[in-house]
C-alpha cells in the first residue's frame, strides 16, 4: 500500500523560511518540526488518526504516512489541507510586483522573498485561536492554546512525541464552563468559546457559508452577530482561515508594532493612515500584513 505523495510546489516557494516560521513558537502544539527539515502532524478523518511527515525535495513536498491505517481514502483530504495550510496554489507574483512600489513591503520582500502566509485551515482552530489572543500577548494565547488541546483534544504518540489532534466543536459544546476555565481562561472567553462551538457544531456558523459572501465586508457583518467574535477576531479569521486577500486585522498589536518597526517610528499610526493601507493593498492586506508580522513575530 503506497504511502508517499507528492504535491507539486510553485516557483515561488521557500522552504527554508517556511521552517524558520513554524519554528518562531516552541509552544506550539498542533506540529512538530524535526531536525529543522521535516514537519509532522496528525489528522483525524473518519475516525482514523493519520500521522504524516512532510518533507521538501526542489519541486515537490513529500507526505509520507507514519503509521499504520485501515484506509489511505482521506488522503487526498490531507493534501488538501496542507496546499491551504500553506497556501500553496496562490500566485504570488502579482503581489510581489505590487510591493517592489510601495515604502512598507518593499524592504520585506528580500527577507521574506518566497514565503507563504501561513494559515489555519481549521475552522474552530482559527476562530477558538482568535479568542485566545484577545487582549493577552501572544505567548499566554499558545499557553492557553496548549492546555485547551491538551485537556479536550486527542493525541497519537510516535517516537516519543505526542501529536495532537483540535479539539471537535461539538465536544467543545457539552462542556460546562466550569470545565473550561480549568484550563485558566477568563470568564468571558470560556463563554466565547462554548457559544462558538455551539454554533459551529449545530451548522449556523460555517467555513463555507462564509465562503458564498460576494465580499469581505459581508463576510465580516456575519461574523460579528456572534458574542466573542468582534472586527479584529473576524478579520483574522477571514485573512488566515479563508483567505480573503482583503481582509485586513488593522487594529491588531503586531500589525502596529511592525509598522512602527519597518517605518521607523515611535507614535502609532492613525486610523486614517490604516484606513489608507487598506486601500493601497486591496486584495493583498493578508499578505501585507502576515509579512509586516513577520518582522516581528
Amino acid at each position: 500500500m503506497d504511502k508517499i505523495y507528492t504535491i507539486r510546489l510553485p516557483k515561488l516557494f521557500d522552504w527554508k523560511k517556511l521552517i524558520s516560521y513554524l519554528q518562531r513558537e516552541p509552544n506550539e502544539i498542533m506540529y512538530h518540526v524535526i531536525n529543522n527539515q521535516y514537519v509532522r502532524r496528525a489528522f483525524e478523518l473518519d475516525d482514523e488518526i493519520y500521522l504524516i511527515e512532510i518533507q521538501h525535495t526542489t519541486s515537490y513536498l513529500r507526505i509520507v504516512l507514519l503509521n499504520e491505517v485501515h484506509s489511505l481514502k482521506p488522503i487526498i483530504k490531507i493534501i488538501d489541507f496542507i496546499e491551504e495550510w500553506f497556501d500553496i496554489n496562490r500566485e504570488l507574483m502579482p503581489f510581489y510586483e505590487m510591493a517592489q512600489s510601495d515604502d512598507i513591503l518593499a524592504p520585506l520582500l528580500k527577507r521574506f522573498y518566497g514565503l507563504r502566509l501561513v494559515g489555519t485551515p481549521d475552522f474552530f482552530e482559527a476562530i477558538s485561536w482568535g479568542i485566545f489572543g484577545q487582549q493577552i500577548n501572544l505567548s499566554y494565547a499558545y499557553t492557553l492554546k496548549r492546555r485547551f488541546t491538551e485537556k479536550f483534544g486527542e493525541k497519537i504518540t510516535y517516537n516519543g512525541h505526542d501529536y495532537w489532534i483540535y479539539p471537535k466543536p461539538e465536544n467543545i459544546a457539552k462542556l460546562t464552563i466550569e470545565e473550561l476555565l480549568s484550563i485558566k481562561m477568563t470568564n468571558r472567553k470560556a463563554e466565547y468559546i462554548k457559544n462558538i462551538a455551539g454554533n459551529i457544531a449545530q451548522k449556523n456558523l460555517s467555513k463555507d457559508t462564509l465562503k458564498k459572501y460576494e465580499n469581505t465586508s459581508l463576510a465580516e457583518k456575519d461574523m460579528v452577530q456572534y458574542r466573542g467574535l468582534g472586527p479584529w477576531t473576524a478579520n483574522y479569521v477571514l485573512m488566515n482561515c479563508l483567505r480573503m486577500g482583503d481582509a485586513f486585522p488593522d487594529t491588531d498589536v503586531g500589525l502596529i508594532n511592525g509598522l512602527r518597526a519597518v517605518k521607523k517610528i515611535n507614535y502609532n499610526p492613525d486610523k486614517d493612515y490604516l484606513k489608507q493601507l487598506k486601500q493601497r493593498w486591496g486584495c493583498w492586506c493578508g499578505y501585507a500584513t502576515f509579512y509586516i508580522w513577520r518582522v516581528i513575530y
